[in-house]
């Protein structure tokens, strides 16, 4: 077995790290575990714990090596890893973590595997700091050790109170002045606390708190203060008085976290993995699939309120997935934005009336534009401007559509209190999809003269 000592620092890129993994899973079929750590020890321990190469990690480390490489690599690749260990390692290495990346790894394990381990560990996690915050608030991410100096004291007090917590492993970036009562009244970047001399009164270089959080402030919430202002981390109060801090490293896992559910839910498959366990890949996205499907039935209905038209103009069959295809394409655009733009705060103070205006010229100028192109294609291809001109309004008439649409269900959906997210890509692919056909197939009926 091998201690963390043997680590070293060298970073590979991907490529790299694939052509290593196969080696490695080699080498381990062939028995040949030395030869296997030999591939592994000289990478950073978050490569040595990644999807590539974490099949050698029960046969090559140690348990004190493994707690270790946890310490380095985030919780979501902490979590993928312990799935494949045993209780009593992974339950041992959790009790030598962070109390909120123990968490944080059960939140992601299977949870009769999470339900094993936290029987083992017997409850080891600060109940204060966990179990009375809400998982996805400031109360949980924060840290309740913190470096802080009493209002009039001198850079040396602070210094000294810093040398005090040096066994702890978050990356403050600033020393919180607090009054008698336990309020902030500023804060002391390290930087200034490095350049300056003892005596200096700590509040001569104390600077205004921009942020103040909660223990009760969303995920999200603190996410968009640290993209916003710039910050490198946020206080946390209770009536006033400072309990707690989100230190760097919380503070960009809160943001990344946040992001990252943004962008899983656009997809309706929040909560899963590529790699994760079948069955819960299985409830994450079956439920949207069966939904879609209902709603491919609403466009196949439309379609079929058309027979009489698609029996006497067989080639309009052709041509709707041309029109579908590019409004569902325009909308799930405009929908990516405006979703986007919600997360980060880039629509406080747009009027929804402005936005939607400025989406319909879009897509008129888009529809326009593709009208034409799709125009051109069918007339020279079928030889038949009657089926150019159908297709060509068609387009631009749901081009227009799919812009406002895309922008106007998310806006509505935030109104009602439904996260924009998550049901979004379902409405607007439906609209521009049943929209398509009605107006490339209801079109083509007024103007079958023109086609035949």
């Amino acid at each position: 077995m091998v201690e963390p000592a043997a680590y070293q620092q060298t970073v590979i890129s991907a490529d790299e790290a694939a052509v290593i993994a196969r080696e490695v899973r080699r080498l381990i079929n062939d028995g040949d575990e030395r030869s296997a750590w030999e591939q592994l020890r000289h990478l950073h321990p978050a490569d040595v714990g990644s999807r590539t190469s974490r099949e050698a990690i029960v046969a090559v480390m140690s348990p004190d090596a493994v707690v270790w490489m946890f310490r380095h690599m985030n919780p979501v690749q902490v979590a993928r890893v312990g799935a494949r260990l045993g209780t009593g390692i992974l339950s041992s290495a959790l009790t030598q973590v962070h109390p909120r990346s123990a968490v944080d790894i059960l939140r992601r394990l299977p949870r009769s595997r999470a339900r094993e381990v936290a029987e083992v560990i017997g409850r080891p996690l600060d109940e204060a700091h966990v179990d009375d915050h809400e998982l996805d608030t400031a109360g949980a991410f924060m840290v309740t050790r913190f470096p802080t100096v009493a209002a009039g004291q001198t850079v040396e007090a602070a210094r000294e109170r810093l040398r005090e917590l040096q066994g702890i492993a978050h990356s403050f970036t600033h020393v919180f002045v607090v009054g008698s009562d336990g309020e902030p009244t500023g804060q002391v970047s390290m930087i200034d606390l490095a350049l300056s001399t003892d005596p200096t009164p700590i509040d001569t270089l104390s600077s205004p708190i921009i942020a103040p959080v909660t223990v009760d402030t969303s995920r999200e919430e603190c996410a968009r203060l640290h993209r916003h202002y710039n910050l490198t981390q946020l206080p946390v109060v209770e009536e006033g008085r400072l309990i707690g801090v989100i230190p760097t490293e919380f503070l960009l896992s809160a943001s990344v976290e946040e992001d990252t559910e943004q962008i899983l839910q656009v997809a309706n498959v929040a909560g899963d993995s590529a790699d994760g366990p079948l069955l819960g890949s299985i409830r994450t996205r079956l439920p949207w699939l069966t939904i879609n499907l209902a709603t491919t039935f609403l466009a196949a209905f439309t379609i079929s309120l058309f027979e009489s038209t698609l029996a006497r103009v067989v080639v309009l069959a052709a041509f709707l997935p041309v029109v579908a295809g590019q409004g569902g394409i325009g909308g799930t655009q405009t929908l990516t934005l405006i979703v986007r733009a919600m997360a980060l705060g880039e629509l406080v103070g747009i009027r929804a009336r402005r936005l939607l205006t400025r989406e319909l010229a879009l897509g008129l100028i888009h529809g326009i534009w593709l009208g034409l192109l799709v125009a051109v294609v069918a007339a020279l291809w079928k030889q038949n401007l009657g089926l150019a001109l159908v297709l060509g309004v068609a387009m631009l008439g749901n081009m227009a559509l799919a812009g406002v649409v895309g922008a106007a269900v998310p806006l509505l959906l935030k109104r009602i209190g439904v996260d924009p997210a998550v049901a979004s890509a379902v409405v607007v692919t439906t609209a521009t999809d049943v929209f398509g056909f009605l107006l490339f197939l209801g079109t083509a009926s007024v103007a079958i003269n023109l086609i035949v």
